[in-house]
């Protein structure tokens, strides 16, 4: 006989962000408001059936889309202004802080642009294996470090690349290219234009640049006439001007490797490690992230690249009720966990456990919408009343029920509508559960509705769901959401 832990069992929340409707107008979730204006779970609500009829699925339980639609809890936020679960598609993201990844400086925002988004010390990347290099000394009196890699062992004297010091390396870097092509490249533009002035000062007008005529340039550009321009038959031709920045090499290298039809037909790398050259190491930003409807601030890190916490961090697992099946409850109350696979036509007591992380006491109704077809799903309990978590709680696990901050009459009833298990903030509720089909996954769409007093903001005015002449600093918080448990394959 297997257990429920030895099948994958998950519960995933369903996001609003894709436009589905949580809960229909005049669904019946057993939260009335009082003349008070106080949000309160009804005793007499409707039943399981009145509520099914009136709930709409945003998302079929068998449809593929439910893996990218829905999630753990664990890896959803939750907006407090909008009170709505967001997950990784409905929010914004924007830079916190950037730094480098190797040595872990901070670099401001303004220097990013001017540096080209890299790091603007000694941290460069080996050209051959992409491995840290590290500033050497030589033997050499001018220039006496270098670049080297303790993996590869390439050195950059292979480049002819040799520091005077160890520190400021990026600004050496950038004089010993600009000694290396751009003083090269402007010394042959300045030779090529004197040899074109020199040329044009001495020939006659129609004389050609580039195997282009002059003369022709100017009347089609100017609209000169014939006798403006020249009638000198004698042309002298300038040659197209060739740039020193590069070596014919270079394209014929790379036409090579565009036209292999062969393997063995492939040049060897060596030829290339002269031209080759440490890159700087790209910089790593830290994101913070905002709802998409309000952009309000739902994860904010600390700027430092040391740091580690968040100044805001705003998830789902913080606000909402954890939803989990229990492999085992307490000694006091053992129950007989559900055979795994489950059998059509089978009633078996399924056994949900809702853990509250908040101070408050919160009130939660649960309601099924099962499609017919796969299964049938009861709540038995369908609201009943969370206490508020305590940190006392997770050093006494055999805290007594009478601690929980409930009346006894709420206790007795609770038991009766199906509370199998009350521990500190934890209810355990059970569910009967018959499938009516053979499927690869039975997945059971539950409707959670949790109701909460919460701490109002003291430059807020009090909403209008706060209680006449009551605690004006306190506001009622209701959220809807969709959990799907998947329980595995049915079998016959």
């Amino acid at each position: 006989m297997s257990s429920a832990s030895n099948t994958l069992i998950s519960v995933l929340y369903h996001c609003p962000c894709n436009g589905a409707t949580q809960s229909p107008g005049g669904l019946d979730t057993g939260v009335r408001v009082n003349s008070e204006g106080e949000e309160a779970v009804v005793p007499n609500a409707s039943s399981n059936s009145e509520l099914e009829a009136q709930l709409k699925l945003p998302l079929q339980p068998n449809s593929e889309l439910l893996v990218l639609r829905a999630s753990a809890i664990e890896n959803l936020y939750y907006c407090d202004d909008c009170s709505e679960l967001r997950c990784s598609r409905c929010v914004i993201e924007e830079p916190a802080g950037y730094h480098c990844p190797n040595c872990l400086f901070d670099v401001p925002t303004a220097s990013v642009r001017s540096e080209k988004n890299c790091c603007a010390r000694n941290c460069f990347q080996c050209p051959v294996c992409t491995h840290m290099l590290s500033v050497v000394e030589t033997d050499t009196e001018t220039r006496p470090f270098s670049f080297a890699c303790s993996v590869c062992y390439w050195d950059s004297r292979e480049i002819g690349w040799e520091f005077e010091k160890a520190t400021g390396i990026s600004p050496q870097i950038e004089a010993i290219k600009a000694s290396d092509q751009q003083a090269k490249e402007y010394t042959s533009l300045l030779e090529y234009w004197r040899t074109v002035y020199r040329i044009s000062a001495t020939s006659a007008p129609t004389s050609t640049l580039g195997g282009h005529s002059v003369g022709g340039a100017l009347k089609s550009r100017f609209g000169l006439s014939s006798g403006l321009a020249g009638n000198s038959a004698s042309t002298a031709v300038i040659p197209p001007y060739q740039a020193a920045g590069y070596m014919d090499t270079d394209h014929t290298r790379v036409s090579q490797r565009m036209n292999i039809e062969n393997v063995d037909t492939v040049p060897p790398l060596s030829a290339d490690l002269t031209s080759i050259e440490p890159q700087r190491i790209r910089l790593h930003m830290k994101l913070a992230r905002r709802c998409r409807s309000c952009h309000h601030i739902l994860i904010k890190p600390e700027s430092k690249a040391q740091a580690t916490r968040f100044k805001i961090q705003l998830m789902a697992a913080n606000f909402l009720p954890t939803i989990t099946l229990p492999n085992r409850l307490s000694p006091k109350t053992p129950v007989l966990l559900p055979e795994m696979p489950l059998r059509v036509g089978k009633t078996v007591p399924l056994v949900l456990r809702f853990a509250n992380p908040l101070y408050s006491e919160m009130r939660v109704t649960v309601a099924a919408c099962a499609p017919e077809q796969d299964s049938h799903v009861e709540v038995v309990a369908q609201q009943f009343v969370l206490a508020p978590f305590t940190e006392l709680w997770e050093y006494d696990e055999d805290e007594d029920e009478d601690s929980d901050g409930s009346s006894s009459g709420e206790r007795s009833a609770g038991r009766q509508r199906g509370i199998v298990d009350r521990q500190g903030n934890r209810v355990a509720i059970q569910l009967n559960l018959t499938p009516k089909a053979v499927i690869d996954n039975l997945t059971v769409p539950l409707f959670v509705t949790c109701t909460h007093q919460d701490d109002m903001d003291m430059d807020t005015d009090a909403p209008a769901s706060a209680p006449a002449g009551g605690d004006s600093s306190r506001r009622t918080v209701t959220n809807k959401f969709w959990v799907y448990i998947s329980l595995g394959p049915t079998v016959q």
